[in-house]
């Protein structure tokens, strides 16, 4: 199956395809010019996995939480190539793809996204399964989510500075961290999707927005 996945939500940017070639995902870390850069990416990830876009068989990107505008790119990219090539499209969040390495950790897993204004999107993970919803909270009230006695190991591209938060805020928690997701989800949205995992993907049909969580700053006021 030719498959295409995109992932704009954060300062890094990454596409990963797979074809009758193999798999070929690149990444750029920090690059800043998603809208620039993103149709060269596209075009050099399919080539390398020895297909077209219009040959694309499922187009894959994160549902959110995320920037607005990443979210948005990642999703009019997405929709862009399901259009042309007339394949479905799915989305799997970006939180559940920062905890995929690590979700045989034997204590609560917390995958994390800097919200700012010192707020982070999290999603709480126990025995490999989610035991939250998307939540936007600050590392003030995360301890009201999490067992004193039990190992928390902290996940994202933003995990280390959560984890120096929380531990000011609550320094009796035993608190991990490990950088996931830094350098984009592509890879580990693809690997989801082609790896069947439903219960992660969920199908976009014409009513289907991104997942936000917050409301943004234009619609705050």
């Amino acid at each position: 199956m030719n498959i295409i996945a995109i992932d704009t939500i954060t300062p890094a940017l990454s596409v990963s395809a797979k074809g009758p070639k193999g798999t070929a995902t690149i990444e750029l870390e920090e690059s800043g010019q998603h809208a620039q850069s993103i149709i060269q990416i596209l075009d050099t990830a399919v080539s390398l996995a020895g297909f077209s876009a219009k040959e694309t068989e499922l187009v894959v990107c994160p549902s959110g939480p995320g920037s607005f505008t990443g979210l948005r790119l990642a999703w009019s990219a997405a929709k862009a190539i399901q259009l042309s090539a007339g394949c479905p499209m799915r989305v799997i969040q970006a939180l559940d793809c920062y905890a995929r390495p690590v979700l045989h950790f034997p204590g609560l897993v917390a995958s994390v996204l800097d919200a700012k204004k010192n707020r982070f999107y999290a999603r709480l993970y126990r025995q490999g399964s989610p035991c939250s919803e998307p939540l936007d909270i600050s590392p003030e009230t995360f301890s009201g989510y999490a067992d004193p006695e039990e190992q928390i190991l902290v996940a994202g591209p933003d995990s280390r500075e959560f984890s120096d938060k929380l531990r000011d805020f609550s320094p009796l928690l035993s608190v991990q961290y490990v950088k996931t997701g830094h350098i984009g989800i592509a890879r580990e949205l693809l690997l989801i999707a082609d790896s069947n995992q439903l219960q992660y993907t969920e199908y976009v049909t014409e009513d289907s927005g991104p997942l936000y969580v917050r409301k943004s700053d234009a619609e705050n006021g």
